[in-house]
């Protein structure tokens, strides 16, 4: 299937076209001019058998754990803090992922890789600059259950491939008041969704797993519709409920410059290649553990703490290749 205009990267072809440049780090890519591009060794690690693997069992940045509702309102930190406490402390970079631990009745953890936050911004700005697509989002919060279990919420996405249907779903446990619930709420979020990121995303634990093997994993799809959901929110109902307790990690405009960057300015040397140059692009592991390590250069607030003032509108974000 081919993607749409909006989502479609530059071919290897075009990539070493342009000017090498020898790098010492990945995220000297910041430094790159449109015109220039840099050559990289494998970077994900051994012991997995390939770039799905590690996506799947890779180690996780861990959120801070909760087990009871009682737990979570003592702590009284949103999700944002505990993202910035969790991803201002790394120790490494070669992370798949990060996750949470919900307190209801579905226990599977919930994990959200660096690169569906970045695609579901993408969608997110899709929708709001190109004339006639949209995210449809309905919320129904039966007044006595929002309290206590959140919203659910009807949405419909647009695809990044062409001649492919919109996606429905519907979310559930979205918080919209502002209640002590709110934190048990926020950690319990799903959804009925099902897409190939998603289905095909089967995961056995490892022997060493100290946690089940039920995963949550959200994709872009979600991510897009929950940046609709809050921003509906709040320009009708100044209600910020939705994006204080957001627990997808929403990118400034410069993590959106590097992403971009790692798919159009940086080929990887793989000698498994049957290829004769034996090049090629990131996969999505590499294009994780690159989006970790700007997080460990820059911190939390610079790579994934949006502030109006500085990057302006998530939708209006620029994602053009120039």
């Amino acid at each position: 299937m081919t993607r749409k205009d909006f989502f479609e990267g530059l071919t290897k072809a075009e990539i070493r076209r342009k000017n090498y440049i020898e790098t010492n780090s990945l995220t000297d890519i910041l430094g790159l001019n449109n015109g220039e591009y840099t050559l990289i060794q494998n970077i994900i690690p051994k012991g997995y058998a390939d770039s799905r693997k590690f996506m799947k069992h890779g180690p996780e940045v861990k959120l801070k754990r909760f087990y009871t509702l009682e737990q979570a309102v003592k702590s009284g930190k949103t999700p944002i803090q505990l993202r910035e406490e969790a991803f201002n402390s790394l120790a490494k970079y070669d992370y798949c992922g990060y996750s949470f631990l919900p307190v209801g009745k579905d226990r599977r953890k919930r994990k959200i890789s660096l690169v569906e936050c970045l695609e579901g911004a993408r969608i997110f700005a899709y929708a709001h600059q190109i004339a006639g697509t949209k995210v449809g989002i309905k919320e129904y919060a039966d007044a006595k259950k929002v309290r206590r279990e959140g919203a659910e919420v009807i949405a419909d996405v647009p695809s990044r491939q062409r001649k492919v249907s919109r996606v429905n779903f519907k979310f559930t446990s979205i918080p919209i008041i502002d209640s002590p619930e709110k934190y048990s709420i926020s950690l319990n979020i799903g959804s009925d969704h099902s897409c190939p990121v998603k289905r095909f995303n089967i995961r056995y634990k490892y022997i060493d797993d100290k946690e089940s093997s039920g995963v949550f994993n959200f994709c872009a799809h979600e991510i897009a519709a929950y940046l609709e959901l809050v921003q509906k929110e709040w320009s009708g109902k100044k209600n910020i409920i939705p994006l204080q307790m957001c627990q997808f990690a929403i990118p400034t405009q410069e993590t959106v410059n590097y992403y971009l960057k790692l798919e159009n300015n940086v080929l990887v040397q793989d000698n498994y290649l049957k290829s004769k140059d034996k090049i090629r692009k990131l996969n999505k592991a590499e294009k994780e553990i690159g989006l970790w390590m700007l997080v460990r250069k820059l911190g939390h607030d610079k790579t994934f703490y949006s502030v109006q003032s500085r990057d302006g509108n998530v939708r209006d974000y620029n994602w053009k290749i120039s």
